[in-house]
């Protein structure tokens, strides 16, 4: 009777600790939620999601070469168009992209890029002058080596600078690849790229020699809700673009992401806790540019929103949006 009390009291015990173990390893098991998955079928894809991003092409049958080119058995040449996938977020976050899997063939012209910010028509968001890395740093180029794929590893991982990164890929014939994406906490954002969504941001150069800015890539009205820039305690002058003036606030707008030439709506310093007059920027890209000469610690709070077709009357800059007819 004895070794019968020992053998339940054993087996209360092992279920006990099966209990308590599960209760303590459930909330693990689900801390992080599974992975979603997005499969990419446009070729410019803008989002703003996380999760792992699925693209795949396939040559169904592919005939022998034909002038030194491989062709399909429609007679069709390799797609060689750059497609890209644009991820933007909060202003105060940073993109990470890893890449899963990849097969993207060097010897057919396949070719992937991670682009820490966005390229479109050979500009750059942001412009190499507001970038703290230089374009070779800021564009890594990979593909497979059919001679060495698949016995060399080919996960790669990636992080931006700013809100906005790019995914670029060229698959002319046949391939695939999975990239994951998320997004970790910046805690000193400068480039911003406007989603869209927020009213305000917060340019600052925290007292560094940097350009800081926040770009729209759709026609909107700003205003400057309030700004210390130059270290000037007389109040605000909307004409700062003058010798001898460095630390400004410029405001304008551009037809591509190259903010470096905008047309400009207006050229600000000074002091003031007081909204600023509204300004239509009616151009395809929209942009507010913090210029900084390390002398003083500048910051400007600028209200953003898309243009509707009434503000056409606050209008200070008007660019051609018009786009170019191919031949």
């Amino acid at each position: 009777m004895k070794g019968v009390l020992i053998l339940c009291f054993h087996v209360l015990v092992l279920s006990f600790q099966a209990k308590a173990w599960q209760a303590v390893r459930n909330p693990f098991e689900f801390s992080k939620p599974p992975e979603k998955f997005h499969q990419v079928t446009d070729c410019m894809h803008v989002t703003s999601e996380e999760g792992e991003f699925f693209f795949k092409r396939t040559a169904p049958i592919v005939a022998t070469p034909q002038h030194g080119r491989l062709v399909d058995v429609l007679g069709m040449a390799p797609v060689m168009e750059v497609c890209g996938i644009y991820f933007v977020t909060d202003p105060d976050k940073l993109v990470e992209v890893t890449v899963k899997r990849m097969d993207v063939n060097c010897d057919t012209g396949g070719l992937m890029s991670f682009v820490d910010g966005w390229e479109l028509n050979g500009m750059y968001f942001p412009t190499e002058y507001d970038h703290p890395k230089s374009m070779e740093q800021r564009i890594n180029e990979f593909c497979n080596d059919p001679k060495m794929w698949p016995y060399i590893p080919v996960r790669k991982a990636f992080r931006s600078s700013q809100n906005a990164a790019l995914v670029q890929y060229r698959i002319p014939i046949s391939g695939s690849f999975a990239v994951s994406v998320r997004y970790l906490h910046n805690p000193d954002p400068c480039n911003i790229m406007a989603e869209g969504v927020a009213p305000y941001y917060t340019l600052r150069n925290r007292g560094a020699y940097r350009n800081c800015s926040v770009t729209a890539v759709f026609p909107a009205v700003m205003s400057v809700v309030g700004m210390d820039v130059g270290g000037r305690k007389d109040g605000v002058n909307y004409d700062c673009d003058r010798p001898g003036v460095v630390d400004r606030l410029e405001i304008g707008g551009s037809s591509g992401l190259d903010t470096s030439n905008m047309d400009k709506s207006s050229t600000i310093c000074g002091k003031s806790m007081e909204p600023g007059p509204e300004q239509g920027i009616f151009c395809g890209t929209s942009t507010a540019r913090l210029i900084s000469s390390g002398r003083h610690a500048n910051q400007a709070l600028v209200s953003v929103r898309v243009a509707e077709e009434n503000d056409i009357a606050l209008a200070t800059v008007l660019c051609d949006m018009r786009r170019k007819k191919k031949k």
